[in-house]
Formats: C-alpha cells, sequence, structure tokens
C-alpha cells in the first residue's frame, strides 16, 4: 500500500466534498481511505459514500475520556494505528483539493522520506457545485516565503492536508492523548517531537486546499485552548532539556 489517506470524527455530509475529491486524484497508484466518525454517524455516512464509489473503511471515534474536552487525538491515533500505507495523508472533513494532490505529496515523500509536508488552505464561506467559494480568510502561512517548496519550523504545520511517513508515526507514536483535555495542539507537540527525530518539515504552496467554514465545535474553545497551552508549554521545555519521552505510545500499524 502507497499512501493511507485518514479522515477523523466526520461530521455529517462532511465526508462527501472529500469524496468527490479523491475519486478525481489523479494518483495512479493504490491508496486506501480510513474514515473515524461518531457510530451514529455511520448510516449517514454510508448513505453519501455510496454516491462516489471511493473504497473506504469507518471506524467508531475513541469514546471520550472522563474530563477530556474531545477524543480527537484518540481518533486520529485510532486511524494511526490502522493505517498500512508507506505514507499517511491527513485530510479532514469539510474540504475541497486539487486533482494532483496525492501525487504531488507521493513525489515528496520519494524525494524526502523523513519530510512531512502541508498544503495552504483557505476559508471559504459557502459551497457552490462541491466547491468552497467566496474566500473570509486567508492562511498566513502563504508569505512566509517567495518560494512554493520551503522548510518550516514544526508549528507551522498544519494538519487539514499533510502528509506523514509511515515510519514517523511509529518512531514518535503519534499523538499524545492528554491533549484530549483541551483543545488543539497535540499535532505541533507530536511535530515537535519529530524533529527531534530528525524530520524536516515542509510546506508546498502548489497544493491547495479549501476549507468550507463552520462554526467551533464549542462556545468555550478559547477556554480549553488555554488548557492545552498550558500543557504544550510542559512539554515544549521538557524537550528542550532532553526530559520528554520522544515515542509516547506503543502504536502498531498493520501492513
Amino acid at each position: 500500500m502507497k499512501i493511507s489517506v485518514l479522515t477523523p470524527t466526520c461530521r455529517k455530509t462532511g465526508v462527501n466534498m472529500v469524496a468527490r475529491c479523491l475519486r478525481r486524484q489523479d494518483f495512479n497508484q493504490d491508496f486506501e481511505w480510513l474514515i473515524a466518525s461518531p457510530e451514529n454517524l455511520f448510516a449517514d455516512i454510508e448513505k453519501d459514500l455510496v454516491n462516489y464509489n471511493v473504497p473506504h473503511k469507518l471506524f467508531s471515534d475513541p469514546p471520550k475520556k472522563e474530563g477530556d474536552f474531545y477524543s480527537l487525538n484518540s481518533a486520529w491515533n485510532k486511524l494511526y494505528s490502522k493505517a498500512k500505507g508507506d505514507l499517511i495523508v491527513n485530510i479532514v472533513d469539510l474540504i475541497w483539493f486539487e486533482p494532483d494532490a496525492l501525487s504531488r505529496l507521493w513525489s515528496h515523500y520519494q524525494t524526502n522520506p523523513k519530510g512531512l509536508v502541508s498544503a495552504i488552505g483557505h476559508q471559504y464561506a459557502r459551497e457552490v457545485e462541491g466547491k468552497p467559494q467566496d474566500q473570509i480568510w486567508t492562511d498566513p502561512r502563504i508569505n512566509n516565503s517567495e518560494k512554493s517548496f520551503f522548510e518550516v519550523m514544526p508549528s507551522e504545520m498544519e494538519m487539514c492536508l499533510c502528509s506523514i511517513p509511515r515510519q514517523a508515526i511509529l518512531d514518535c507514536g503519534g499523538l499524545d492523548e492528554i491533549y484530549d483535555k483541551g483543545a488543539a495542539l497535540g499535532e505541533k507537540e507530536m511535530c515537535w517531537r519529530l524533529k527531534l527525530l530528525d524530520y524536516k518539515f515542509f510546506i508546498d504552496k502548489t497544493i491547495e486546499y479549501r476549507a468550507l467554514h463552520h462554526p467551533r465545535l464549542s462556545e468555550n474553545w478559547d477556554e480549553m485552548y488555554k488548557i492545552t497551552s498550558e500543557i504544550f508549554r510542559k512539554h515544549y521545555a521538557e524537550m528542550q532539556t532532553g526530559t520528554r519521552t520522544l515515542n509516547v505510545n506503543s502504536l502498531t500499524i498493520k501492513g
């Protein structure tokens, strides 16, 4: 298996746009699509996906642990543990991307098997004929270099559309699920651990995705972000002193 596409915690109708984009990919080698979602949405998702004829596997979201805000990091790890591809491509729901996205990411992996590559993505107000339109937010990373492909620090990596070598997940153990206690930053912390394991991080501005704007998961998002910010500061300090464990899980990727 060449590529595993992973889409976590899908919302109702959230996979339609992703399925449409995956169906028209020009990547002429094999890839799989693994989706995690609340189990009560399985029937709706299957009903949507029957129209696109894209092979896929559905997995139920891990249960949210007591006291946690969500189970997003646990869901990523569950999909990582099931992935069979040499290259893992994270693609969240409610986004549109170009037909050459997978082939470009695969090409980068062939050139640098220890590189993670993030696409550039803007936000749009509404969907018109299957594609987000009316831009309302610009990805600030687009101005970080005049080059179309350039190296960045781990904190600039975004997982909306991003490639990760399978070996990287094995080396670092995936996301630290303690970040489910609040909102965000789990992927940033994982990337900093990978930097210490000699992985490098890049942005390719020629790989575009369009995100359909949607509300925050909850009204207390900012409060939850403060929780993970404190956790991240602690972990970052430990990484600088060499006391942070760089492999946080014993994930076994099949295949």
